[in-house]
């Protein structure tokens, strides 16, 4: 592999980025998962004139003769000054000169701006041409950074029509799905939780409710990576499926369904698994029908759950409860939530 080093100003990287030459989001890159406290930290870096890690850049030439550079490491940090002298970051309050503490870029003195313009970054130029290498190179600078979620992995290592789909279809579930529902917290949807999840739930569609350990899961994506016999089928029973709920919940017009448990990930993946093997059946009732029965069916769950009934006057809610507890992800509680919300739909 061929690689070189050299220093370079941001004003450079800034350049390189109006003009579109500086691609933040190639295939290997995950998300930003850095906490507006990273963030900040960051920003003092910077104004302090510390260094930091490398900057690792794919060079690319094109035949035309001009160059694209793609990010392989160091996007949380270009992102971060990238969005500073865009006015969306400030100096934090805590920033050791008291004089810039608060203040956006635009009204920072002019010296502290060139010294922001002129910060050096350590950039190794990875002058190669094969994107399975800058995936490698990607993975091993990152294997060992604790933010970095298996998922994020996958988006690096993975190109192919599974994690593709996957990705698509957790966009497809944003826009018809009111927000957190499925409740994901905001962290875990910037390190891909919510990529994961649409991915167990197409492997449900294929293979049932089986449990899937991490490298099970990637298992998976390797064997879906060249070639995916399924997908159109596939994608189209998770969009039908994730269709049907969201009708559901746009038609219970006081949000009892959309705030009770059935947002959390487990119970989230019993009604989609409910409703994909009902949809299977010819079973599925009237979003209406749904909306009534879920409603009926939730009462009875809050009062097994806060303990209103006698024990064993629900036995099945009760079996529900105790499968949502212990070992949700395991396939055996996983079928008897399945069961009991195919039982409510149907």
């Amino acid at each position: 592999m061929q690689r070189r080093a050299e220093f370079r100003p941001f004003s450079w990287l800034h350049d390189l980025w109006r003009r579109e030459q500086l691609d933040l989001s190639p295939p290997y890159q995950r998300r930003s998962v850095w906490s507006e406290r990273f963030r900040h930290d960051f920003v003092t870096t910077v104004t302090l004139n510390y260094p930091c890690p490398a900057i690792f850049l794919y060079e690319e030439i094109r035949p035309d003769g001009t160059f694209n550079y793609k990010v392989v490491d160091g996007k949380q940090r270009l992102t971060t000054l990238l969005d500073f002298v865009s006015g969306n970051i400030s100096v934090p309050e805590d920033h050791p000169s008291p004089a810039i503490r608060g203040l956006t870029f635009d009204a920072l003195p002019d010296p502290t701006k060139l010294a922001i313009w002129r910060y050096q970054f350590s950039v190794e130029f990875v002058e190669q041409e094969n994107e399975n290498l800058i995936n490698d190179i990607f993975n091993r600078i990152n294997k060992n950074v604790a933010k970095l979620s298996q998922q994020e992995l996958r988006h690096a290592l993975f190109s192919g029509e599974f994690i593709t789909s996957a990705e698509y279809l957790t966009e497809y579930m944003e826009e018809k799905l009111p927000q957190r529902f499925p409740n994901i917290a905001p962290q875990s949807r910037r390190q891909m939780k919510d990529v994961e999840n649409a991915s167990l739930m197409l492997l449900f569609i294929e293979n049932g409710e089986r449990s899937f350990s991490q490298s099970d899961l990637d298992k998976a994506y390797r064997d879906r990576e060249e070639e995916w016999p399924e997908r159109i089928a596939t994608t189209q029973t998770f969009r039908d499926a994730v269709d049907f709920i969201s009708q559901v919940l746009t038609i219970d017009t006081n949000g009892t369904i959309l705030n009770s448990r059935l947002k959390n990930q487990a119970d989230f993946y019993s009604l989609f698994g409910a409703v994909v093997e009902l949809l299977r059946q010819g079973s599925l009732p009237i979003a209406d029908d749904a909306k009534d029965r879920l409603l009926e069916w939730l009462d009875e769950l809050r009062d097994v759950d806060q303990g209103n009934v006698a024990t064993g006057t629900h036995p099945e809610t009760e079996a529900y409860l105790a499968a949502a507890r212990a070992a949700s992800n395991d396939s055996g509680p996983r079928r008897v939530r399945i069961n009991k919300l195919k039982a409510v739909l149907a």
